[in-house]
């Protein structure tokens, strides 16, 4: 039976509390483990993807960049192939100098009346030079040599020509056609009443500077015509140039190279080498 003045129903605050645990916890604890929510793997999805996303990326920039550094490589190689050739100028000028040496020979039974007798040969030798249009300032005299014969033993000369004196003049100008002229009409000399031992003509090309220039950029074009053969040849194509040399200019007889200051005529000559970029 029960117990007098209690009320058999649960009380109101029994109920609450127990609907309180329940939403506190709506699943049952004695519900099957298989049956559960996986929260955990949702969790991580976001985290996979990033990564994922990170990994292609990575290989896609390894990937771009390997091919610009073989394509950089590859240009490098083909930037630094070059041909070396070399290139001729040559070209015929006029002398603009010219230096005439003439010389003659006195005697004389003593060193005075050599020293006399040359003097006067060298005054006619002058004035003979000044008829064929020379200035004085272009005549220069050489210095007298006085030599005594009877001091060298063997064959004596005459007693009147004990005393020998070597000289002559030097005739320095830029009038090299004048010089060329003269030097063909030494008899001119002889009917004057000098006898040269010698007449000895060299002529000089001086203005080197004006024409450097051009002869460079024709041997440059000349080395170019050479590195385009190489190149048609070689089934390639010449590009700019890489590097170039000067060579040493030279000057000679246009027949050859021997006795080249008695040629009016120069041949000037330069070689160049040039290095071309191969394209």
């Amino acid at each position: 039976m029960p117990a007098a003045g209690r009320d058999p129903r649960p009380s109101a605050g029994a109920g609450q509390a127990a609907t309180a645990g329940g939403a506190s916890d709506a699943r049952p604890s004695n519900a099957p483990e298989h049956l559960m929510p996986d929260t955990t793997s949702r969790s991580n999805q976001p985290r996979s993807s990033t990564a994922l996303l990170f990994a292609l990326i990575l290989a896609a920039g390894t990937a771009l960049g390997g091919a610009l550094i073989a394509g950089a490589i590859r240009d490098a190689r083909h930037f630094d192939q070059a041909v070396e050739v070399r290139g001729l100028a040559e070209q015929v000028v006029k002398s603009d100098q010219a230096s005439w040496q003439l010389g003659f020979t006195t005697f004389g039974a003593d060193a005075a009346g050599a020293n006399k007798a040359w003097a006067e040969k060298v005054a006619a030798l002058e004035a003979q030079l000044r008829a064929a249009g020379f200035a004085d300032s272009e005549i220069r005299r050489q210095p007298l040599s006085l030599f005594d014969s009877y001091g060298n033993g063997g064959n004596l000369p005459p007693a009147n020509q004990r005393f020998r004196a070597n000289g002559g003049v030097l005739v320095e100008t830029a009038d090299v056609d004048k010089v060329d002229q003269a030097s063909r009409a030494t008899d001119a000399f002889v009917a004057a009443g000098v006898v040269l031992d010698n007449s000895y003509v060299r002529y000089f090309f001086t203005d080197l500077n004006r024409i450097k220039p051009a002869m460079l950029k024709a041997a440059t074009a000349n080395a170019r015509e050479a590195a385009d053969t190489f190149a048609k040849d070689s089934g390639v194509k010449v590009g700019g140039i890489k590097s170039a040399t000067q060579g040493l200019f030279s000057i000679s007889s246009p027949v050859s190279d021997y006795d080249a200051e008695s040629s009016l005529m120069k041949k000037v000559r330069v070689v160049t080498r040039v290095q071309f970029f191969i394209e």
